[in-house]
């Protein structure tokens, strides 16, 4: 006869001056865990600095071994302009210049043997915590950890709403023997790519390195947030490295470069750096954040297209398991990759008729805004 586990759910306020303290909780169950570098302490540690709201710990216990942590920042938003609405966000904070570091796979941090029923417990506890809570965003999720998300909210009588869908793509390393050019990208990629670095190659010496030396790190950063704002200047968005916080909290996570975690690509023609990838080294896998690359006047060189090519086949040659490009539908995503996922972020509500009314007015919304689009077309 099996005897079924009890778990201990606490939730209080947390204060920036416990977060030493905390570390050392974190750190030893990040060891028991399956998580992505997103919910690392190096990201979360860092994360705790950035957020000004009232922030939430929340702690699962079995026995007195933790084996769950999360935290929740709460926010205020108004429904129809005027009436106010408490707001959960798990390791978000709803707010714009805080959050465009983007986390995804966003999850608990929890203990590998048991994460399924600890996390319903923990769902469970934010829900009873506070009445006056009215919406809790989880998210970017993978949709697989998201369900489980979505089953215990339903069964606690929340409604759902859908706020991002993204696409995520990866490429397996592990199976691939050193040969990626040769077995993962298709014909016409692998020529765009073999042409370009010998073009490349014809106009001087052509190098690829990888660094993670906290200086180094922070002495390239400026270089390549110069070419990143000048790309994604004109955007809604613009540049994370235009936005103080995401530039400071991105040199924080690389002067505490733990593990080699944080590690720059570099390709150089002659002396001259042509681009730069910023990749996130956790669990013997890569994640690739974001890339800045010069402008190349021959459209036949592809500077993108090269500078991943050597960066997976180096990772591929140091046994990581995969090279995750993260969400977004970008078309070199799509011809460098083997795999497909899906994220999602979403919002978990109470039956409230505010919120029901709200929900149902923007889902009558953007029907009619696909109706007018297609009769105009």
């Amino acid at each position: 006869m099996s005897i079924k586990k009890t778990y201990t759910t606490t939730i209080k306020p947390f204060d920036i001056f416990q977060k030493e303290k905390l570390a050392e909780k974190w750190l030893t169950l990040e060891r028991n865990s399956d998580c992505s570098v997103f919910l690392s302490w190096q990201w979360i540690g860092n994360w705790l600095d950035v957020v000004t709201d009232k922030l939430f710990l929340v702690e699962a216990y079995h026995d007195d071994k933790v084996v769950g942590l999360g935290f929740f920042v709460e926010t205020t938003r108004k429904v129809f302009g005027c009436i106010p609405v408490k707001q959960w966000w798990l390791h978000r904070t709803g707010i714009q210049q805080q959050d465009q570091m983007w986390i995804e796979y966003n999850d608990f941090l929890l203990d590998k043997s048991c994460s399924i029923a600890i996390r319903e417990e923990m769902i469970k506890a934010v829900v009873d915590f506070d009445p006056s809570v009215k919406e809790i965003i989880i998210g970017l999720s993978a949709i697989e950890r998201l369900a489980c998300f979505t089953n215990s909210f339903i069964k606690l009588n929340f409604l759902e709403a859908s706020l991002v869908k993204t696409n995520g793509y990866l490429a397996s390393l592990s199976r691939l023997n050193g040969d990626y050019l040769n077995k993962t990208p298709s014909k016409n990629t692998r020529s765009q790519i073999t042409r370009s670095k010998k073009i490349l190659q014809s106009q001087g010496q052509l190098t690829f390195e990888v660094f993670s030396n906290p200086q180094k790190l922070v002495e390239l950063y400026p270089k390549l947030a110069s070419i990143h704002i000048d790309k994604w200047k004109d955007t809604n968005e613009g540049s994370g490295f235009s936005n103080p916080i995401f530039d400071g909290f991105h040199k924080a996570i690389a002067l505490s470069n733990t593990n080699n975690m944080v590690q720059i690509a570099v390709l150089t023609l002659d002396e001259v750096e042509l681009g730069y990838l910023v990749n996130f080294v956790y669990n013997n896998r890569v994640y690739f954040y974001l890339s800045a690359l010069q402008q190349n006047a021959d459209n036949k060189v592809k500077i993108g297209l090269t500078l991943h090519c050597e960066a997976i086949q180096y990772y591929t040659q140091q046994g990581i398991e995969s090279y995750d490009f993260l969400g977004g539908d970008a078309r070199y995503k799509k011809s460098l990759s083997d795999g497909k996922y899906n994220l999602e972020m979403k919002c978990y509500y109470r039956d409230d008729f505010i919120l029901r009314l709200e929900c149902k007015l923007k889902n009558f919304k953007m029907k009619f805004i696909a109706i007018i689009t297609k009769y105009l077309k």
